[in-house]
This record gives structure tokens, sequence and C-alpha cells, in this order.
């Protein structure tokens, strides 16, 4: 049986659980993608859709530590979320411009 280290296995749970609550509201800015089709309200959902996603692959990153080290996996960790956070601004300049 392979031995698994008490913090992997924990970073494993934390990121099994991240997923679920980003897919749930993943889940609900899709149903509202369908709703709101075109317009400067599909664009701006579909910009949050982005930034949900940029922000799983940041979570899911930190899988990356204990096999590259620690500055790559966070250096990821940080890359990703300013991408999820520049989707957020440029949506968010978008809804305001209108």
């Amino acid at each position: 049986m392979p031995n698994i280290s008490f913090d992997f296995l924990t970073l494993l749970i934390f990121i099994v659980l991240t997923f679920a609550i980003y897919s749930v509201i993943m889940a609900v800015f899709i149903n509202a993608k369908r709703k709101y089709k075109g317009g400067i309200v599909g664009q701006v959902i579909q910009f949050l859709i982005a930034t949900i996603a940029f922000f799983l692959l940041a979570d899911m990153a930190l899988i990356f530590i204990p096999k590259f080290g620690f500055q790559v996996g966070y250096t990821a960790h940080v890359v990703l979320k300013i991408c999820a956070m520049t989707c957020l601004a440029i949506g968010g300049l978008k809804f305001l411009a209108k």
C-alpha cells in the first residue's frame, strides 16, 4: 500500500470540497447564461464563468506543491488567481460601461 502523507491527504480533501463548491456555482451561472443569452448581461455572465474556472484551476494548482515544490505550485496558484481577477474586472467594466 502506498504511503500517503497526512498533508497531501488534507490537501486532496480540500481540493475535492473546493471542486464541489465551484461546480455548484458554475452550474448556477451556466443556467443563468441560458436565460440571458446575448447582450451585456450574457457577456458578463461569461466573464463570471471564466473567473470561477480560473479560481478552480488556481486552487487545483496547489496539488503541484508536493511534487514540484512550493515555488512552482504557489506561483501557478498566484498567476491563475491574477487571471481570475482580470476576468472579473473586465466583466465588471463591461457591465458598468453600458
